[in-house]
């Protein structure tokens, strides 16, 4: 049945004509804020699919969103974020800092691992508010049910 369903679409010109599409409709696009400093907003991209020279085929590009600067750094197709975080630790952020936001086409995920192992090289240690929230409302009722306890024993005895 499916060979004659293939057989048929690969036949059928209104069949050929036709785009299905298989995503989302897209919206209309937003335009980032223009930054007023250098190198406070920068975006990464890959340049892939090279030819091999001295080991290197991938070229991984950092831009500055305010004065187009950009700094080219060879690479491997098997580079990961850490390593693409360890490429811009080595010649981009001596020169240029920490930015502010990070703009990449390979998605959040990327940008989110990027920055995560970027302050790890850098020493910074990132600590979620709300985990700091828990852990002290957890010890605040902890005290709460101790004193309640205590309160209890005592009304007891």
């Amino acid at each position: 049945m499916s060979r004659y369903v293939s057989r048929y679409v690969a036949t059928c010109d209104p069949c050929l004509q036709t785009k299905v599409q298989h995503q989302w409709p897209t919206g209309e696009l937003q335009l980032l804020p223009v930054p007023e400093e250098h190198w406070e907003v920068m975006s990464v991209d890959f340049i892939v699919e090279l030819p091999e020279s001295g080991g290197y085929d991938v070229i991984m590009v950092v831009v500055d969103s305010v004065g187009k600067h950009t700094h080219f750094m060879e690479t491997a197709t098997t580079i990961t974020t850490a390593g693409a975080a360890k490429l811009y630790l080595r010649h981009v952020w001596k020169h240029h800092g920490l930015p502010r936001k990070v703009v990449s086409d390979w998605g959040p995920q990327f940008v989110a691992e990027f920055m995560k192992e970027l302050y790890r090289l850098l020493g910074i240690e990132l600590v979620s508010s709300m985990v700091i929230r828990v852990v002290w409302f957890i010890h605040e009722t902890l005290q709460f049910n101790t004193i309640i306890y205590d309160l209890t024993i005592g009304i007891r005895s």
